[in-house]
């Protein structure tokens, strides 16, 4: 790991992927829980403060990894694993956006088991995804 730039994106893309394995395991598997003990105003207002809170925590992480999976393109673009890593860092993007806000999006307006298990699937996909990255990117840095 001889690159300051692959370790960076190590840091930041380990922080993403343990930050989605947390909220994977210990905050949307209790969503469901959650509108059942609280109702629908309940859940409402804890998710609209949790989205808010995740954006402050993910979105400058996200802009980061995003910056220095570009940066190791420009870098080394002869570089098959900085390509793989920004296709995954592209999926992670498009999944994220394009899918996952539009169920929070629904859930904050009608909150149902279906779109909370729907979040919960999608989400098992970006985990796998970043988890993925991670391993690419320690397998990149072991063998430099």
């Amino acid at each position: 790991m001889n690159q300051p730039w692959l370790l960076a994106q190590l840091v930041v893309t380990a922080a993403l992927t343990g930050l989605c394995w947390t909220v994977q395991l210990a905050v949307y598997a209790h969503f469901a829980h959650l509108l059942t003990t609280s109702g629908a105003e309940g859940f409402r207002s804890y998710h609209a403060a949790y989205v808010r809170s995740m954006g402050v925590v993910a979105a400058p992480l996200m802009l980061a990894e995003a910056g220095l999976v570009a940066w190791g393109c420009w870098a080394a673009p002869a570089s098959v694993g900085a390509w793989l890593g920004a296709i995954a860092v592209i999926l992670i993007w498009a999944l994220t956006f394009g899918l996952i806000v539009p169920v929070h999006n629904r859930l904050q307006s009608a909150p149902d088991a279906p779109n909370m298990a729907q979040l919960n699937r999608l989400n098992t996909l970006r985990t796998a995804l970043w988890t993925a990255r991670t391993g690419l990117l320690l397998g990149v840095g072991l063998a430099a």
